[in-house]
């Protein structure tokens, strides 16, 4: 599953640290900011398209960690139409954060709505954002309010690791019973954020945290941040990782199968399978398995671990075809691991003619199994999407489409939209052994009073690709 796009954060604002985001859920915060205007820009008599920027509304300050919005005004003088590049710039030394074209007709007004992610800082920064076309510019000095230091965080905020090593990070839970996003960074890039996909779902319900994974190749030190944002109250929380990647550091742990042996295992109906494995930690911290069954995307069981070595059971009556059986073996350290090959359900007996291909995401519409068959594999990855868009506006999905089987796939792409998921697009695709394809969903966007933000999956007989996406209101 692949996450939003990575955008790049300032370093060396006034705080130093920085700002990049998006969402709305600052509360009762005083809005308005300095204001440095260029005006038209005249460019002559003849006829020239010209262009005045005004920045008309910004919601600084924001808490760090938030979305900061940028809305700006497009006033075409010119006596043509014109089709301008819009850029969003941030910072002392700018970084180019936003990137829109729009269409202006003579004497045309146009409202362009922009953003970003705020970085974490933990104290109140200013800074600058400029917005700028073909012919205008306009800026604004925006700010953020300090970011609180997040209660509950795993692991150790000082990480020393082998290079290779997986590292699971956790952001925990302000309050269980309430909705909180988490966005994440790596070295000053946005690597994840927003609602996430099924998984990070789960693993909040079951573990009150949101998590990010990820495994670290390159020697050096690296930061990692994870911005909290609660629903239903107003303020951020930030947790910070330092980690070092080093010969001598800490190693993923060893995974095991000991039964069944790694392959297909019969998915009857009713009958209960029992999976077992052995862990080992070099360094002595094992804590806890998590058990994955895919396709479902739930959480069979956690099974506690200690020490160096130990062993953990899972005994399920759960199974679905072609569905996987994935454990992540989680160390005190935040290393993980997961078996090299994994357990498969293979189609069972019924004994009812029915189908026992379990894909529950909820009421989507979905029309089933659309399988391509046993020796076909198709992984999908989202490209691009052309978010944000203004509401009403068509929202465009671009999939990659990876066959690793021995056999041609032929399967319905199926396009599932919303928190409340809704089947919106349908795509047929064939691909052939070995080979890479690419399809293209979307839909309209319903007209909104407020900036939305929400989960896009695309969605297979064999894999499900996830991506945040932005609807601006209009």
């Amino acid at each position: 599953m692949r996450g939003p796009t990575r955008r790049r954060v300032l370093q060396g604002i006034s705080t130093g640290g920085v700002v990049l985001g998006a969402t709305r859920w600052s509360q009762g915060i005083d809005r308005g900011a300095a204001r440095a205007s260029t005006g038209v820009q005249d460019t002559g008599g003849d006829g020239t398209p010209t262009l005045e920027v005004d920045i008309i509304e910004t919601d600084a300050p924001v808490y760090a960690g938030e979305f900061l919005n940028v809305t700006t005004a497009i006033t075409n003088h010119g006596s043509s139409a014109v089709r301008t590049t819009v850029e969003l710039l941030v910072g002392n030394e700018p970084n180019r954060l936003g990137r829109r074209q729009t269409p202006i007709d003579p004497g045309e007004t146009r409202t362009v709505k922009q953003g970003f992610y705020t970085y974490p800082v933990p104290s109140y920064g200013e800074f600058p954002v400029r917005v700028e076309t073909d012919d205008g510019a306009d800026e604004r000095t925006v700010s953020v309010i300090g970011a609180s230091s997040l209660p509950t965080a795993r692991p150790d905020p000082d990480v020393t690791i082998e290079p290779g090593t997986d590292v699971l990070f956790e952001a925990g839970a302000i309050d269980p019973s309430e909705s909180q996003w988490t966005v994440w960074w790596l070295d000053g890039e946005q690597v994840a954020g927003g609602p996430g996909g099924p998984w990070d779902s789960v693993y909040y319900g079951v573990a009150e945290a949101h998590y990010w994974r990820h495994t670290f190749d390159s020697p050096g030190t690296h930061d990692v941040a994870a911005a909290v944002l609660p629903q239903d109250r107003a303020g951020s929380y930030a947790a910070r990782w330092q980690v070092e990647v080093t010969g001598g550091g800490h190693r993923s742990p060893t995974v095991e199968p000991i039964r069944p042996d790694p392959g297909t295992v019969p998915a009857a109906n009713g009958e209960p399978t029992t999976f077992e494995l052995e862990a080992t930690d070099p360094d002595g911290g094992l804590d806890r398995v998590v058990w994955w069954l895919t396709q479902s995307d739930v959480i069979l069981d956690v099974t506690e671990l200690e020490g160096r070595t130990d062993t953990a059971q899972l005994t399920t009556d759960s199974g679905c075809h072609t569905c996987q059986i994935i454990p992540w073996v989680i160390c005190e350290d935040g290393t993980v691991a997961s078996l090299d090959s994994h357990w498969q359900f293979e189609r069972g007996d019924r004994g009812d003619g029915g189908d026992d291909d379990d894909t529950g995401d909820g009421d989507d519409g979905s029309d089933g199994d659309n399988g391509s068959g046993d020796g076909a594999e198709l992984e999908l990855s989202i490209r691009t999407t052309n978010s944000p868009v203004d509401a009403g506006e068509y929202l465009e999905v671009i999939v990659d489409i990876t066959n690793t089987g021995s056999e041609t796939g032929r399967q319905t792409l199926e396009l599932i939209v919303g928190h409340d998921p809704k089947k919106l697009d349908t795509q047929d695709v064939v691909v052939e052994p070995g080979e890479t394809g690419a399809a293209t969903l979307g839909f309209e966007t319903y007209p909104t009073k407020q900036d939305e933000q929400f989960p896009v999956r695309v969605r297979g007989a064999d894999d499900t690709a996830v991506v945040s996406v932005q609807v601006f209101a209009k």
